[in-house]
């Protein structure tokens, strides 16, 4: 008996040692990314860490469900060093790629907003981009291996060892109560295990949305641990049909068919779509009170359309890419590139401009396959992919993603200039991309700023500027018309940048040379996913598309912009965000008034809530539907 007793209660030291590792992640997920949670009052962030426990509880037994049931077994040969060693080692393997992790995500936090999902490791599979970006970012993110390291040791030098490996040779025959006794140990621990593993006894298994019942928004991370997000999304390849309203109503609030009544002649304008890698509206004097690192782009913005209250609908390029070329949000835990829905037929800009008679290309200075980009540009309609292999002269090689703005720009001015109008192109920047490396001719050229980023948002600048520079020269130009946004934002160093209506606000600006009626500012609210039928509007086209966004030129609405993130939807339109979440009250924010989001008025703006929740759950029901089905299609 006493030995069963012993192996019950060395378990239990061992998961307690655990929880005190996951304890010292979240310490220094909140010491890493202090700045996203200074506005979180220090009772709250107290009670973070209370109900994180449950969280850790729940990664721990999972992801060590085969250490727990090795445990168990009620044998003489637990007590020998063989099977300690053994033990220990199960422990190690299968302990240390999570805590790895973990520790990757208090860097990757910033970046992405959101702890890292088994998404994860789709997206560092695609062509060659971890063995060409993970010895800079190594470099880079040195003191986080410090503290993986740290941790690592702490796991080996403390881990709870057995006292002594002798048995008592002795001992008298087990009484049959002693038998009892531990059976009934071990009917005890096994259902507390099957709890730990669901995370509680409540209907349904702890999930990612259920950090929301303890605070909302940011809140939430601190609550999560990296390993429990990335374990609940492990092999979540599909999503779930969804009726909150009929098809019909659905179509009503918004419809995914669109039916132009252009009465005016098809504008053979050339489309150049130019994205911007990671230049969130922050970065942007003009939209930000002339604090900013772009001259060139603030100059252009002065004889161009602007629209101030644009949206990315997600928080990676992977996401960003078909949001805007193909009117794609990203509403479900995997890119739509990466997902099991990437064979879908997909309606794109290339696609529709294609059987109009336009020639159509894809600009990536990135090595051919980051990402699948080479791959989804084909899927969506585009007849030739430039990346990296096609530049051909890897003296411009950045060493990390690819070639460097400045001459990769020029070059695809040069290339584009060798096109027979009408075309569309699409040109994809990097330099601005983590680890923001710029040539070395340029170092002193462009002040370093306040965060790493924006001395290679200035390069990215004055590339573009380049690019323009090339471009007017060209017979091309003058009947062109430029759309010019982000794929993501980045790092940030405003407090309303890092709440969830700034962390995906990015530019969008559309210029047409010496057109005066496509300049000024529009102030409608609008996101990624208006750019396909907004431009289709613009010049004409007359045939019916599928698209889930509405044109920035429609009159008769607010516009909206719709996310996800931390399995939550939200919603932003006219100065307010909504928030839907299912396991309890939902959230509306004025922005405009609460730049915070700290006074939920759901309550008080009833009439603003429901409006904004019918039209949120239309989006994502037709969403899921569509994707489901393959329907993307007319």
């Amino acid at each position: 008996m006493d030995k069963y007793q012993n192996n019950f209660t060395l378990l239990i030291r061992r998961i307690g040692f655990l929880l005190v590792i996951y304890f010292l992640c979240r310490l220094l997920f909140l010491f890493f990314n202090y700045t996203y949670f200074s506005s979180i009052g220090f009772t709250v962030v107290l009670k973070s860490f209370f109900y994180g426990i449950r969280y850790d509880i729940t990664a721990i037994v999972i992801s060590n469900i085969f250490f727990i049931a090795l445990h168990l077994l009620p044998f003489r040969f637990f007590y020998t060093r063989f099977y300690q060693l053994f033990l220990k080692t199960f422990f190690l393997l299968f302990n240390i790629p999570f805590i790895l992790m973990n520790c990757i995500d208090l860097g990757l936090y910033r970046f992405t907003g959101k702890r890292s999902g088994s998404e994860i490791f789709s997206i560092m599979g695609f062509g060659d981009d971890l063995i060409n970006t993970a010895p800079k970012m190594i470099t880079d993110f040195w003191y986080l291996l410090i503290f993986f390291f740290a941790l690592i040791f702490l796991m080996i030098r403390h881990y709870p060892k057995l006292k002594t490996f002798s048995i008592i040779k002795s001992e008298k025959k087990t009484a049959w109560v002693g038998i009892g006794m531990n059976f009934l140990l071990f009917i005890v621990f096994t259902g507390f295990t099957f709890i730990g593993f669901r995370g509680g006894i409540q209907y349904k298994p702890l999930n990612i949305l259920s950090a929301s019942r303890y605070g909302t928004g940011k809140t939430a991370e601190l609550v999560l641990n990296t390993s429990f997000t990335i374990i609940k999304t492990f092999g979540k390849q599909t999503i779930e049909e969804i009726n909150w309203m009929t098809e019909a109503e659905a179509i009503k609030i918004n419809p995914v068919i669109n039916q132009p009544n252009n009465l005016e002649p098809f504008r053979k304008k050339n489309i150049i779509i130019i994205i911007l890698e990671g230049i969130g509206k922050e970065y942007i004097g003009t939209l930000n009170n002339n604090i900013g690192y772009t001259p060139f782009l603030d100059s252009l913005i002065q004889k161009s359309l602007v629209f101030p209250n644009a949206y990315a609908n997600g928080k990676r390029s992977i996401e960003g890419i078909p949001a805007i070329l193909a009117g794609l949000p990203a509403l479900m835990h995997d890119p739509f590139i990466s997902s099991a829905y990437s064979g879908n037929a997909v309606t794109s800009v290339a696609g529709l401009l294609g059987k109009e008679g336009y020639s159509t290309f894809f600009f990536h200075g990135g090595t051919n396959g980051t990402m699948g980009f080479d791959n989804f540009s084909k899927l969506a309609g585009f007849e030739k992919y430039f990346g990296r292999s096609e530049y051909n002269n890897d003296a411009d090689f950045d060493g990390s993603w690819g070639i460097y703005d400045e001459p990769f720009l020029v070059r695809a001015a040069q290339e584009l200039d060798k096109i027979t109008p009408p075309f569309l192109a699409s040109i994809f920047t990097l330099s601005s991309h983590h680890p923001y490396k710029i040539p070395e001719k340029y170092a002193n050229q462009f002040p370093k700023g306040t965060l790493p980023i924006h001395q290679s948002v200035r390069y990215a600048d004055y590339s573009l500027g380049k690019f323009f520079e090339n471009a007017s020269k060209m017979s091309w130009y003058e009947n062109s018309l430029f759309i010019i946004t982000s794929d993501h934002t980045a790092l940030s160093e405003h407090s309303f940048y890092r709440n969830h209506v700034g962390l995906f606000s990015v530019p969008l600006i559309m210029y047409i040379p010496g057109d005066t009626l496509m300049q000024g500012v529009n102030m409608k609210t609008t996101q990624q996913i208006d750019i396909l039928p907004g431009l289709m509007d613009y010049l004409g086209y007359d045939k019916p598309f599928f698209a889930f966004g509405e044109s920035m030129f429609e009159t008769n609405s607010k516009g909206y912009a719709i996310q996800f993130i931390d399995d939550t939807y939200q919603l932003i339109s006219d100065g307010y965000i909504f928030t839907l979440d299912t396991l309890r009250q939902n959230t509306l924010y004025n922005f405009v008034l609460d730049s915070t989001l700290s006074s939920n008025i759901s309550d008080v703006e009833s009439l603003q809530e429901n409006k904004m929740e019918l039209k949120l759950k239309s989006v994502v029901q037709q969403f899921n539907k569509a994707i489901i089905h393959n329907e993307m299609k007319p």
